[in-house]
């Protein structure tokens, strides 16, 4: 096992070179990749240490669209197949695993249907630490995302997510709670 592991450190330091040569963009150490990374745009990007991008079938997009946009990724989220589109900011907490799920803080149309022509206003999007977020989700402009959560496959996000639930649907509504007691969480050991 510590020769794929090995393996993996090396693939994710060479496919991701490109973006490591990029001033605008931060890779700290222990990147796990299989070349299925891609980082476009004008805005700035910061992966924590130790983040797998290790995707299986799709690729993972970072995508900032403003100079001032900026896409940070806490130490040991998981990305697998995700894309992440930001005009201001989107933040992903550590421990998170995302999904092959769209997150994006602003839509490509405003909601207003007299300036539907128009890309609506930006607002910040927060996943915090230890979210599990499903394939095919959508995260839309504004939301948080609390600690421990769970979201399903399919879910929309219009609203925040309180700390430690499941969600699932169309308007994602909370499922159940999580017995955090149960879970042994042994992150700090």
């Amino acid at each position: 096992m510590q020769l794929k592991q090995r393996a993996a450190h090396s693939l994710g330091w060479i496919t991701s070179l490109p973006f490591r040569l990029n001033p605008r963009i931060r890779i700290a150490p222990g990147l796990l990749g299989n070349g299925r990374l891609r980082i476009q745009g004008p805005g700035r990007v910061v992966l924590e240490a130790d983040v797998n991008a290790w995707s299986h079938a799709e690729v993972n997009r970072l995508i900032t669209t403003r100079p001032e946009a900026v896409i940070h990724i806490g130490r040991h989220a998981r990305l697998n197949g995700c894309t992440i589109i930001a005009a201001k900011r989107v933040d992903i907490g550590a421990d998170c695993v995302l999904g092959s799920c769209e997150v994006r803080d602003h839509l490509p149309y405003s909601e207003s249907p007299a300036d539907r022509r128009q890309p609506g206003q930006p607002r910040p999007i927060v996943i915090e630490d230890n979210v599990w977020i499903g394939g095919q989700v959508s995260v839309l402009p504004g939301v948080r995302i609390g600690r421990d959560s769970v979201v399903g496959i399919h879910a929309v996000l219009f609203d925040d997510v309180p700390a430690g639930v499941i969600v699932g649907g169309n308007p994602a509504r909370v499922l159940r709670r999580l017995d955090l007691s149960v879970s042994r969480d042994n992150r700090g050991q």
